[in-house]
């Protein structure tokens, strides 16, 4: 008989080593941690950050973790709370095609709390990330795309039993403490895509990181969860999926870790920071404003035949607040008509209330694409687009998927140009510079304490943004 998923898990992390771990492996989670910082530095100064900041200091009951972007330091927990939101703050962090959420940050902020707590390596750390991911995305394998379908935020749904992982992999946890650990965890698994647009979206994030330790730190104290709290009766396949039956064969053929998922299925990174069901569509419009040497003035409407997803996700079709406008396709495309380009800049209320750029959303209609439906729930957002111009021309085009998804994967200068976009929200450009070489090295980092503490010493003398 097969053993439940969670038993699986935990002996999988039970009998991982940090040595055992590949270089490719290695590589590609030390890129996503690169990325992570460059959003957490980008995303810390914004107002949802801020508000977590405020609320999590009044409760934190130690100062023995940093937070990344500031100098203040809270209790692991609340760290990886504040780290978590900052990194999803902006929706410019990385997608999993595999849950169609947001692994490194919510894995990542749990992962580095954890670690400065036992001083490990900057190895180890990555190691504890990977692994972590790895149980999140086995999990996704028994039950996607139906989560999601259903109307469930994956980011919140998943990822808090990958914070469980990594953290009972950092603490060498024994296997029936690990047990207990996901399976408190699994009692966590929350969020809804209802609240998209808001600022309860990045706390999806937080949310699950913490409660990912909070899990870790409750099954250290004692308390015992189900080792079939995912395919036992009203578990979480039946609550979140739908008949647990028709995964049991996809259980029976679960492997963990060869290869793991972050190297067979690799990351979605982000060119534009909103949501990605709008990036197919932001890079096909750059492009053809570009070529065509479009203005404002020369386009009658923009008609966009989106997949399931995408109109599932994009839900602020008039938005009022930049949070808001992280989810409009409207809004991307009219910024990506009227300047050319889509960053950190363009999110801002001057630029929501900018004359040109409301009419240009009035101009643009989002819609189901029949065909594009046909392929199913799945999250790379594939798109179609007819601009009529006002000499009478059509323009047609579509995209399958955004720059930067493995297969259209970020050169070295767009990795760079990010980061460099995100840091100097709070570094100026010697110290970005110097941040960002610090941060080729982590797979070497001896001690994950010191590692951080290094980048947050190019700050600014103060707690405030």
């Amino acid at each position: 008989m097969t053993l439940p998923f969670i038993e699986k898990a935990a002996d999988f992390l039970v009998e991982a080593r940090h040595e055992q771990i590949g270089a490719d492996a290695i590589a590609a989670a030390k890129e996503a941690f690169i990325d992570y910082i460059a959003v957490a530095l980008g995303g810390v100064g914004e107002p949802v950050s801020k508000n977590i900041l405020g609320w999590a200091t009044e409760r934190s009951w130690g100062s023995s973790c940093a937070v990344i972007g500031r100098v203040d330091r809270l209790d692991p927990e609340n760290a990886a709370l504040c780290n978590a939101v900052s990194g999803h703050a902006l929706d410019f962090d990385d997608t999993s095609w595999s849950t169609i959420g947001h692994p490194t940050t919510v894995v990542a902020p749990a992962a580095i709390a954890t670690g400065e707590m036992v001083r490990a390596s900057g190895r180890e750390v990555l190691s504890a990330y990977l692994v972590g991911v790895e149980v999140s995305h086995r999990l996704a394998d028994i039950s996607m795309p139906f989560v999601s379908e259903n109307g469930w935020h994956t980011t919140g749904v998943y990822y808090a039993i990958g914070a469980a992982a990594a953290a009972s992999f950092l603490l060498r946890l024994d296997r029936r403490t690990t047990i207990n650990a996901l399976g408190l965890s699994i009692s966590r698994s929350s969020g809804v895509r209802s609240n998209f647009g808001t600022q309860a979206k990045p706390y999806h994030a937080g949310m699950a990181a913490r409660a990912g330790l909070e899990a870790v730190s409750l099954a250290r104290a004692g308390l015992t969860a189900s080792a079939s709290a995912v395919e036992g009766v009203d578990g979480f396949l039946d609550c979140f999926a739908g008949d647990r039956s028709a995964y049991f064969e996809r259980m029976d053929q679960m492997i963990f870790g060869k290869p793991f998922d972050l190297v067979s299925r690799g990351l979605a990174y982000k060119k534009y920071p909103c949501c990605s069901g709008s990036h197919p569509a932001c890079d096909v419009m750059i492009e053809l404003v570009n070529e065509h040497s479009l203005k404002p003035e020369d386009i009658v409407s923009i008609r966009v035949g989106a997949s399931l997803l995408a109109e599932r996700e994009l839900v602020c079709h008039n938005p009022a607040t930049p949070q808001q406008a992280r989810f409009s396709m409207e809004f991307a495309l009219a910024v990506a008509v009227s300047k050319g380009s889509l960053g950190l800049d363009s999110f801002r209320t001057e630029v929501l209330e900018d004359p040109e750029i409301r009419g240009l959303m009035g101009r643009v209609r989002l819609e189901l694409d029949d065909e594009l439906a046909k392929l199913g729930f799945i999250g790379t957002a594939p798109v179609k687009i007819d601009i009529t111009l006002r000499n009478g021309q059509v323009l047609r085009a579509a995209r399958d998927l955004a720059i930067g998804n493995p297969e259209r994967p970020f050169t070295d200068d767009d990795r760079r140009s990010k980061f460099m976009m995100c840091a100097s929200r709070l570094l100026d450009q010697p110290a970005a510079e110097e941040v960002y070489r610090e941060l080729q090295a982590f797979d070497t980092w001896a001690d994950i304490h010191e590692g951080i503490s290094a980048i947050n010493r190019w700050l600014p003398l103060t707690s405030g943004v």
